[in-house]
């Protein structure tokens, strides 16, 4: 072939039109490289069409939370198998790496159904540890408040945000019986309104000594639920008063016990609440009336004996000894 030739072609190889395949790698944006669709929201440009709806906010947080709990159960010494974290490897594979075209309906459907069975499977391992409880004792999931509301309310994870806020609840009280005591000054008279209020500050102190024992325990074992701290906020309430009313109704006769005055019988009371309950019940049942049912109330009967006495009846207003031989007979099976 000649130099001029070589040279038309080439020209012509220059300027011809692109092909369909080169349009196709013009129309389809490839993936970075790295390309993690769990760090990415739902709309995001590399995510689009079929991947955008697979990618959606149901997918990526049901994983992220099978995700927690493989970790916490790595971390405390409960995955006792490997097979368990490479199904759920497995399923991250599927549903976020697969592409759709590869992936068809009946076996997305399977995998969708894996991914909670393997959720079951990871809660069961780690219980009585939640997702719940996991979230309100991680520093992943903090409260974002303004300096001088975070000094009161705290900044922290649900659970350490209760423990602050039970904290300035107890210097409030402690505040209130040392101003009582060591401002105002002298012994109050036992009529004064400062004496009256005793029992109910200690009782309110001893509810938060009670919960701090106790929360302590599930907010270091992880299982603090942040369901129960509404009625956790209820106890403080009701150890003030069940301390209150405990002295004001029974101080009379518990002050006959040496070194027993209105500060340790509101603080007992604020502290065992429960058993505060307890106490009133057996009182009120060992005071109530023992009632009798009525006369004319049929007495509840199996149905053998309904059958003995339904023949038993009929013998009674039988005339024919034919029948009587019978009936006789019956209430020899029964």
């Amino acid at each position: 072939m000649s130099l001029e030739n070589k040279t038309d072609q080439q020209t012509t190889d220059t300027v011809s039109p692109p092909t369909d395949s080169t349009e196709e790698k013009t129309q389809t944006k490839e993936k970075p490289e790295g390309f993690n669709p769990l760090e990415m929201d739902s709309d995001s440009p590399e995510l689009a069409g079929e991947e955008q709806a697979r990618y959606s906010p149901n997918f990526k947080e049901r994983y992220v939370e099978i995700e927690e709990l493989l970790e916490y159960a790595a971390e405390s010494g409960k995955l006792d198998s490997i097979e368990l974290a490479m199904d759920i490897k497995e399923i991250k594979k599927k549903l976020f790496y697969t592409p759709p075209e590869e992936l068809g309906v009946d076996e997305l459907c399977k995998t969708e159904a894996d991914l909670e069975i393997l959720y079951s499977r990871i809660s069961e391992l780690v219980a009585p540890v939640t997702l719940l409880t996991l979230r309100t004792t991680s520093t992943n999931y903090e409260v974002d408040r303004i300096w001088w509301k975070a000094i009161f309310l705290g900044s922290g994870s649900v659970g350490r945000n209760f423990f602050r806020k039970m904290l300035w609840i107890a210097v409030a009280l402690i505040s209130v019986i040392f101003l009582k005591r060591y401002i105002i000054g002298g012994t109050p008279d036992p009529q004064s309104f400062a004496a009256y209020v005793d029992p109910f500050l200690y009782g309110g102190l001893g509810a938060l000594i009670y919960l701090y024992k106790d929360l302590t325990d599930d907010y270091i074992g992880r299982t603090l639920n942040p369901k129960q701290l509404a009625a956790n906020w209820l106890r403080i309430f009701m150890g003030g008063l069940t301390g209150g009313i405990l002295y004001h109704l029974f101080g009379a006769t518990l002050q006959g016990v040496p070194n027993i005055g209105p500060a340790a019988i509101g603080f007992l009371g604020g502290y065992s609440v429960d058993f505060f309950y307890q106490t009133l019940d057996k009182i009120i049942h060992a005071l109530s009336p023992k009632t009798s049912p009525p006369a004319n109330q049929p007495v509840a009967t199996t149905a053998k004996q309904a059958e003995i006495e339904m023949l038993t009846k009929s013998l009674k207003d039988a005339t024919n000894e034919e029948d009587k031989a019978a009936i006789r007979k019956l209430l020899e099976k029964v």
